[in-house]
């Protein structure tokens, strides 16, 4: 009895052993898993303040940059090659014509080309030179007056569900490829573009696209010039096509001009299209029907005075387009157009700045 009663005892004496063990065994899990958590959340901690910092960072780099960039936009008002990439990828405005943005590029674009064909003619400008300085400033404000106005036709052409076609714009780039009757190519037609306007073949497009986009708008709501294009058909009529006499009947009509023949021209002159027109007419006296400018400004007449195989002479009466520019004058009358840079001329600067660089060459 006495050695099973010791096997008993034996037995609880293992198991509470074994209890004691399992029971050590948790406290010492506790007590590695406590340890650990002091290296586990320094790290953590660690971690998480350098991805805060590395957040702060980029923030301030870019408010710097954005700072930076807005300082040589609307302050400085640079107009160099990087910035004007920046303003075409960004699509920032410069102005706001009637609720319409007005983008910033296209200002640089129109500027930064009658700039470059400045600098063509006359070399490169001197911008320590008082001169070269009021020149700058009249045709930056040339170039945001044409940017705001284009904004305009743009919208309202949107609002007319009306666009200018890819095909449009090659007709009349490939119009402009073919100089003296040979036609460049297209290499050779980028570098004259390049060279003369600083501008690539995509923004070459653009320019067009916005000359043609004023164009189709002052058709489409123009009707002071379709209202005097046919009381000029009428009087022509009537007066058996005496341009000089029709052009004195309505001389009181300032969308109305007159222009007598001058020296026989090539077809390829630079008139709006005119000696081209005059050179398809068959005889002396004949008259043209009207026709839309080159450039856009208005409707032509052109009466054929004399042409050989390669020279024509003629009269014209040109109906001026008027609807676009007095919209936009009266926006600017009325106070919807506002500006995010300040360009201002005087008087003086812009009587210096409209003289022709071929005058000044001849002085």
């Amino acid at each position: 009895m006495s050695k099973f009663i010791e096997n008993i005892k034996e037995r609880r004496s293992k198991k509470k052993n074994i209890n004691i063990t399992q029971q050590n065994l948790e406290e010492s899990r506790e007590e590695i898993l406590t340890k650990g958590k002091k290296f586990k959340y320094p790290f953590q901690y660690a971690k998480h303040r350098i991805v805060i910092s590395a957040i702060a960072i980029a923030v301030v780099a870019i408010a710097t940059f954005v700072g930076i960039g807005w300082y040589q936009l609307y302050k400085a008002q640079n107009t160099g090659e990087v910035m004007y990439r920046f303003t075409k990828v960004l699509g920032l405005p410069v102005a706001e014509i009637d609720g319409h943005k007005v983008l910033y590029s296209d200002y640089l674009m129109l500027y930064r080309s009658s700039i470059t064909s400045i600098e063509r003619q006359r070399g490169k400008l001197d911008d320590s030179d008082e001169e070269i300085k009021a020149l700058k400033v009249f045709y930056k404000r040339q170039a945001l007056n044409d940017a705001e106005m284009y904004a305009y036709v743009l919208a309202e052409l949107e609002a007319r569900n009306l666009t200018v076609s890819a095909s449009e714009i090659d007709e009349v780039i490939d119009g402009h490829k073919s100089i003296d009757g040979e036609k460049r190519s297209d290499e050779a037609f980028e570098g004259i573009v390049r060279d003369n306007f600083g501008l690539n073949m995509s923004e070459y497009r653009r320019l067009i696209m916005l000359s043609l986009a004023k164009r189709k708008l002052s058709v489409e709501i123009d009707e002071d010039a379709k209202k005097a294009a046919e009381e000029v058909e009428d009087a022509l009529r009537a007066h058996g096509n005496n341009f000089s006499k029709v052009a004195d009947i309505m001389k009181n009509n300032d969308l109305i001009s007159y222009e007598a023949a001058g020296n026989a021209v090539e077809v390829s002159n630079l008139d709006s299209g005119r000696a081209e027109v005059a050179m398809k007419l068959e005889k002396k006296g004949d008259v043209s029907e009207r026709f839309i400018s080159k450039n856009g400004d208005g409707y032509y007449y052109v009466r054929l005075v004399a042409k050989d195989d390669k020279k024509v002479s003629y009269e014209t009466i040109s109906i001026r387009f008027s609807k676009v520019d007095n919209d936009v004058q009266k926006l600017r009358d009325d106070g919807k157009v506002t500006e995010n840079i300040e360009v201002k001329i005087d008087a003086s600067d812009e009587e210096s700045a409209t003289e022709s660089p071929d005058s000044k060459e001849n002085e």
